[in-house]
């Protein structure tokens, strides 16, 4: 296979996590979809054209922080809360549901979380996921990216040094393909550095950043 481009994307805003992935993601907080200057990334991106005519998007970290830990961050409750969103819940099974919430006080089940299915796993090796509920103002077309999976892949690079990789196949070209690979493109490299920042700097402290942005608004 070829790679089309490889290169590292630009920090974008906080997008619909996947895991994503997102969580993403994909996968959002403050001012979730707005376009942010372009800043320097750990995050390593290939967009690969497929034999098939299709296109994979695949990007990825390396985290200062042993796996088991960077599996448990991506894989429990509390540890998505560390670094992702204020909300989270997680029934990691097979068929069982990644859903969060930049609204500290969401409830479960909401219809403007955030939920993603688990469709497949291998213990702290790699988990696979697909959006099954996006936000209505999403800015992208939402069935196209329900018709995409996302794979989250981890790999020991030292004792306290884990790769993980976040890979999307399934792209078409055109509309509303070039759209949605657009955003996620972005969207998964911020999501990345988000949890590398988790293990290198500590937890997110969301009431703490919840008073800055309610303190910078009023300053507007």
């Amino acid at each position: 296979m070829r790679n089309r481009s490889i290169e590292a994307p630009v920090r974008g805003p906080r997008s619909l996590a996947l895991a994503v992935l997102a969580a993403s993601v994909l996968l959002a907080a403050a001012g979730p979809m707005q376009a942010q200057t372009a800043a320097p990334s750990d995050v390593k991106t290939a967009v690969q054209a497929e034999a098939d005519g299709s296109t994979t998007l695949n990007q990825s970290i390396v985290v200062n922080a042993a796996l088991p830990e960077v599996w448990q961050a991506l894989t429990t409750s509390d540890g998505w809360r560390g670094w992702a969103a204020p909300f989270a819940v997680v029934d990691f099974r097979i068929g069982g549901v990644i859903e969060t919430s930049y609204q500290a006080n969401a409830q479960a089940g909401a219809p403007e979380n955030i939920r993603n299915q688990i469709v497949a796993y291998l213990p702290q090796r790699l988990f696979a996921i697909r959006n099954v509920q996006a936000p209505r103002n999403a800015p992208f077309d939402v069935p196209t990216f329900q018709s995409l999976h996302t794979v989250v892949l981890l790999d020991a690079v030292g004792e306290r040094s884990t790769r993980v990789a976040f890979v999307q196949p399934g792209y078409r070209s055109g509309e509303p393909y070039d759209t949605v690979l657009k955003h996620f493109r972005w969207g998964n490299g911020w999501t990345l550095e988000q949890l590398k920042k988790r293990f290198d700097v500590g937890p997110v402290d969301w009431a703490k950043l919840a008073a800055e942005a309610q303190k910078a608004s009023a300053k507007k």
